[in-house]
């Protein structure tokens, strides 16, 4: 009986009123998630040579990592994750403007935290498969575990119309 009083009383204690900040907690930890999982898929993939995760699993990650996100966080953010989605939230009225800097900010610090997670679970990993050179293109390159680059042919009209347009 003592210890139902305890956990009624710390719950109580521990719950969050504020609204906006539910949220933000919200959509950080589900940002997180989604791009902890989602870069983690890449690092096992690159790092190991394909050996131990390849084109399919890192994209099966990528998907698993934007459900539990989804689950994570849908019922008290909307599970935005991603400032592009909230920018177009607030475009088509279902999401208010004073709120965007917010989410924008608590999604790019997620993504960041995440980030740096990531390459602290995967430094040996990262540095013994670059064999101690940290490259963003050839063929020892690590770049891409974190972030997406164009093709070398790719001009800056194109790979505008291809971000802005397609997100």
């Amino acid at each position: 009986m003592g210890s139902a009083s305890f956990l009624t009383r710390a719950r109580r204690l521990l719950r969050i009123r504020n609204q906006l900040i539910r949220e933000c907690l919200a959509e950080l930890l589900s940002t997180f998630v989604l791009i902890t999982i989602t870069l983690a898929g890449a690092a096992q993939k690159i790092t190991s040579e394909e050996t131990k995760g390849d084109l399919l699993t890192a994209y099966l990650a990528g998907a698993l990592a934007v459900m539990v996100g989804i689950y994570i966080a849908g019922g008290i953010s909307g599970a935005h994750m991603n400032p592009a989605f909230t920018i177009a939230m607030c475009l088509t009225e279902q999401f208010p403007w004073w709120k965007f800097p917010i989410f924008m900010l608590v999604e790019t610090l997620a993504s960041f935290l995440s980030a740096g997670v990531v390459y602290i679970l995967y430094y040996d990993a990262i540095w013994h498969y670059s064999n101690g050179t940290l490259t963003v293109s050839g063929p020892r390159e690590t770049a891409s575990i974190f972030a997406t680059y164009p093709a070398d042919y790719v001009s800056i009209t194109n790979g505008f119309v291809d971000q802005v347009g397609a997100t």
